[in-house]
């Protein structure tokens, strides 16, 4: 039990890191992307606000080696995509999508 307390607290940490690298990342790109931060769980689902979801994935992935998944895989056809929060190394796929957007 001890264990599971320990792992539970451990990805509760790194989601919540990630949350405010997320927070500070989005509120440097409001004019590309749309951002409502979760709740609660560690998936979230923002929008680009320009051009498709799917070919900004499709290219992101290519580029710079960051899978976002787009909503389209889940039957939403808003431009959104989805967003894992509980991964250790979102802060350098964070870099790599910020160097890709630097390129746009």
């Amino acid at each position: 039990m001890r264990n599971r307390t320990k792992l539970v607290e451990r990805n509760l940490g790194i989601i919540k890191a990630n949350l405010g690298l997320m927070d500070d990342f989005f509120a440097r790109y409001p004019h590309l992307f749309s951002w409502v931060r979760p709740r609660a769980g560690s998936m979230a689902f923002p929008r680009l606000l320009n051009g498709e979801i799917e070919e900004f994935c499709d290219s992101l992935v290519r580029e710079e080696g960051v899978l976002l998944l787009p909503g389209s895989m889940y039957d939403d056809r808003r431009n959104h995509f989805r967003l894992g929060l509980g991964r250790k190394n979102l802060p350098q796929a964070l870099q790599r999508l910020e160097k890709y957007l630097s390129k746009e």
